[in-house]
């Protein structure tokens, strides 16, 4: 899976007052499958999610932030 910059720059500007919370994945119950490694945990991730910065937690909406690392969400 490989996200554009111009992708993840859209996502990441979402409004969390204008999330309907029906719409994002709840991922209270998501498992992560800590064998394999980091970018295909991260793939995985995005892949289940659909928008890295939106989630759901039971009712509650989540807005996420990440940091500079060497792991990236580009991954292609």
């Amino acid at each position: 899976m490989y996200l554009s910059k111009e992708e993840l720059y859209r996502m990441e500007q979402e409004d969390i007052k204008e999330a309907v919370a029906e719409n994002l994945v709840d991922i209270s119950n998501m498992e992560i499958d800590m064998k394999k490694s980091v970018s295909t945990r991260v793939e995985d991730y995005v892949q289940k999610v659909g928008n890295p910065f939106l989630v759901r937690v039971g009712d509650y909406v989540v807005e996420i932030g990440y940091s500079d690392c060497e792991e990236t969400l580009m991954i292609g």
